[in-house]
């Protein structure tokens, strides 16, 4: 009886040693969604999303030709041009800031804004908030041209364009398994949805 009993007080404490807890499931998510920032330089097709409500998010969607990223001394340097469909004319943005190695998060600015950046698979987003734009849209009626050729509803694309200046945010992705094609030239300000770009900064 005595043995039975032993036995019985080793199983338990057995059992005990064992039972591990569980790894918190946060933990879990966070290892898989931290990646490492590309160091990777070079000129990469884009695309532009600004946050607005279900119904106007077709015309809030803007492709974008071209976006330079640029690491050079522990430095990165995002560049593109604002989509022409959004605000109506030519509105390049510079925003850079230290890149530690194996960041997985970057934060870039310039006296026209700030933005974060993080990477997914082979996709830099980089959520960017601005000031100092000036007077916008340039054009509404490059906005609304724009829009047409497009194929997205002016109105809703005049919507867009109207709320940009009071709450001026968006995102800004690109893509580096798709490098713009060296063709020799610049490619210039970006249009909408692959549309084509507009003029200058004209008339307000």
């Amino acid at each position: 009886m005595r043995i039975s009993l032993f036995g019985l007080t080793i199983l338990f404490f057995s059992g005990c040693a064992v039972d591990t807890p569980e790894q918190p499931e946060s933990s879990v998510q966070s290892a898989v969604t931290s990646q490492t920032i590309s160091t990777t330089s070079g000129s990469f097709i884009g695309h532009y999303v600004v946050p607005t409500s279900a119904d106007l998010a077709a015309a809030a969607n803007f492709a974008v030709p071209e976006v330079d990223w640029t690491v050079s001394a522990g430095t990165a340097t995002l560049h593109y041009e604002l989509p022409v469909g959004l605000v109506g004319g030519t509105l390049p943005v510079t925003l850079s800031g230290p890149i530690p190695s194996g960041a997985t998060s970057v934060t870039l600015s310039s006296a026209s804004g700030n933005g974060t950046c993080t990477a997914s698979s082979t996709i830099i987003n980089c959520s960017e908030a601005f000031s100092n734009l000036g007077t916008l849209p340039i054009s509404m009626t490059v906005v609304q041209q724009t829009a047409v050729t497009d194929g997205v509803s002016v109105t809703d694309r005049t919507a867009v364009a109207n709320l940009f200046p009071s709450d001026p945010i968006g995102t800004v992705s690109l893509d580096l398994s798709r490098p713009v094609p060296d063709d020799g030239g610049h490619h210039g300000g970006s249009g909408g949805g692959g549309g084509d770009g507009g003029g200058g900064r004209g008339p307000h």
